[in-house]
């Protein structure tokens, strides 16, 4: 190599600092086990409970879409380069958790499009998010089938909004309990790993 061409070569930068477990922050683990013991709680009870009224349904699918809806923006909302998708897509589902809950004489179709509509949209933000991530992010492939099944499901409450009320209240409990538990595991894992 000559003088010339070495005075014109730009200096190899470090590779950056590795992530530390001390870096990581745990302030909110225990929110994000709160949040997932309080959708597992109502995922159950919409599962095992058939329900003679689309009032009390509608309360409870109302709640389990909130908390949903916030497990979706703590779980997500603080990953680099997803913060707005997670905001956007949980902010979506809580939105869809106050209409359901605001409207008390809903019908089970409104409240199957609203249920529906909030499932699919998180489900895509979340499969936007792995498939994005999917070099950098080692649980991509969990976020993926997550985000296909909140899909599938939300697509599956739009398809046949005639349902029974068991029907529904399966659906959207059996979502509830699979987002609760994966809340309770991410919070528990954080702490551990900060601890």
């Amino acid at each position: 190599m000559s003088d010339f061409s070495a005075e014109f070569e730009a200096p190899i930068p470090p590779p950056p600092r590795p992530v530390e477990y001390r870096d990581v922050d745990d302030s909110g683990w225990w929110l994000s086990v709160l949040v997932g013991i309080a959708l597992v709680v109502i995922g159950v009870w919409l599962m095992t409970n058939v329900y003679k009224s689309v009032i009390v349904l509608a309360l409870l699918v109302g709640i389990s879409l909130i908390i949903g809806g916030i497990a979706e923006i703590a779980a997500m909302g603080g990953r680099e380069g997803v913060g707005l998708l997670a905001w956007l897509g949980g902010g979506l589902v809580i939105v869809a958790g106050i209409v359901v809950l605001a409207w008390p004489d809903i019908t089970l179709w409104v409240l199957a499009v609203f249920a529906g509509a909030g499932l699919a949209i998180a489900g895509l933000v979340r499969i936007v998010s792995a498939l994005e991530g999917h070099r950098t992010r080692d649980d991509w492939l969990f976020q993926l089938i997550l985000g296909a099944i909140s899909l599938v499901l939300g697509a599956v409450v739009l398809a046949w909004p005639e349902a029974t009320l068991a029907v529904l209240g399966f659906l959207l409990g059996f979502r509830a309990v699979v987002t609760g538990l994966i809340a309770i595991g991410t919070g528990w894992q954080v702490h551990r790993i900060a601890s």
